[in-house]
């Protein structure tokens, strides 16, 4: 079984888009639809990458990222943003997050990313 992702996104289509391309990719893939959800599902069951939008009803990935780094067991879990918003680059660094990445985005640089974070 591959390295697991968990695939936060609140639009349905995109977070199906980049699901399936992960999977394709050979990792297992859980989604969540927001922040709130993102955290639960990472209590459950710890990912070994956390893709995530920021912009997000309920709660943002910004949001999503502080409480992932006050939990001692999650606060080691990369944290990737896939977000049409070029600004917040620098913010989402200042949070720890080790990727920023722009949609639109190609599937290979997608996989580029995440293979970045977890080597085979």
């Amino acid at each position: 079984m591959g390295k697991s992702i968990l695939v936060v996104e609140d639009e349905a289509s995109m977070r199906e888009w980049i699901s399936l391309h992960l999977r394709n990719a050979g990792y297992t893939v859980r989604t969540a639809a927001n922040g709130l959800a993102a955290a639960g599902a990472c209590l459950q069951s710890k990912p070994d990458l956390v893709i995530s939008d920021l912009h997000m009803p309920g709660m943002g990935g910004f949001d999503m990222i502080k409480i992932l780094h006050s939990e001692a067991g999650l606060r080691n879990i990369p944290v990737i943003f896939l977000t049409v918003d070029t600004n917040r680059k620098e913010r989402s660094s200042q949070l720890g997050a080790v990727d920023y990445l722009t949609k639109p985005i190609e599937p290979e640089a997608l996989i580029a990313a995440v293979g970045k974070q977890l080597p085979s």
